[in-house]
């Protein structure tokens, strides 16, 4: 079995957030009138969905630099990290 790359989980997460976007572009219902905490302003979603999506965008970089850099260092994280996590779910 082959594993994705990490450009192809990094375009898939792209196609999330742009999914995302459009959700959350398209006109909403009235807000319920009982639920005062539903009537966020479209705008400050936007604005919080964009600082969100450039957070990710920014660690997703900095991640793939990291690995692109420092390979070997990276397969040993990832393999410690396994046997840790399959040591705790083996108990």
């Amino acid at each position: 079995m082959t594993q994705p790359s990490l450009r192809d989980e990094i375009a898939g997460l792209r196609a999330e957030v742009e999914q995302l976007r459009r959700a959350s572009a398209q006109p909403r219902p009235d807000p319920d009138p009982a639920n005062p905490d539903s009537d966020t302003p479209p705008d400050e979603i936007q604005s919080l969905l964009a600082e969100v999506s450039g957070l990710v965008q920014t660690m997703l970089d900095e991640a793939e630099e990291s690995f692109t850099e420092h390979p070997v260092a990276s397969v040993s994280a990832a393999l410690a990290l396994g046997i840790v996590i399959g040591r705790l779910t083996a108990r």
